[in-house]
């Protein structure tokens, strides 16, 4: 009886490698615009690591001044030829599956999360190699779209 032979793990493409850029520990900047609320400012640190032979990126964050943490984890779809990942966090209590694309002539990747009744939209545009500004923008009912929440964020060292 032979062995049967070892699994082979998919090798991460150039999809993939899009994430790359993303590793490390960042210092954010973040305001928070809702609406009918005062603007809110805080600082917290996003550190981004890949894992699975480079296949996924996992996100932690931790908001220093208000102790919010969230966690994510980011990948790239074959079948669907779509960025997917997911969020979570103490603000909601779903699993937030987003779906979401890159556009290279900008350096922006753009998620779209539809939950209903929510769908929002998120973008992260790598403005240099040490400094990403990452959105998030919501529609409420009736209203148009606002950009409700920026991070500016520098990689250290």
């Amino acid at each position: 009886m032979s062995n049967p032979p070892a699994f082979q793990p998919p090798a991460a493409g150039p999809e993939h490698h899009v994430f790359e850029k993303d590793v490390g520990t960042w210092d954010g900047e973040i305001t928070i615009r809702m609406h009918g609320a005062p603007e809110q400012k805080s600082r917290g640190v996003m550190v981004n690591r890949l894992v699975c032979n480079g296949l996924w990126l996992v996100s932690e964050f931790h908001n220093e001044t208000t102790d919010f943490d969230g966690h994510g984890l980011f990948g790239y779809d074959p079948q669907k030829k779509k960025y997917v990942g997911t969020w979570v966090d103490p603000m909601r209590t779903f699993l937030a599956p987003m779906e979401g694309t890159w556009d290279e002539a900008t350096r922006t990747m753009t998620f779209v999360v539809d939950h209903a009744p929510m769908k929002w939209r998120e973008s992260t545009q790598q403005v240099d190699d040490v400094t990403q500004v990452f959105r998030v923008f919501m529609a409420p009912p009736g209203a148009p779209e606002a950009e409700v929440m920026t991070a500016t964020y520098k990689r250290r060292g």
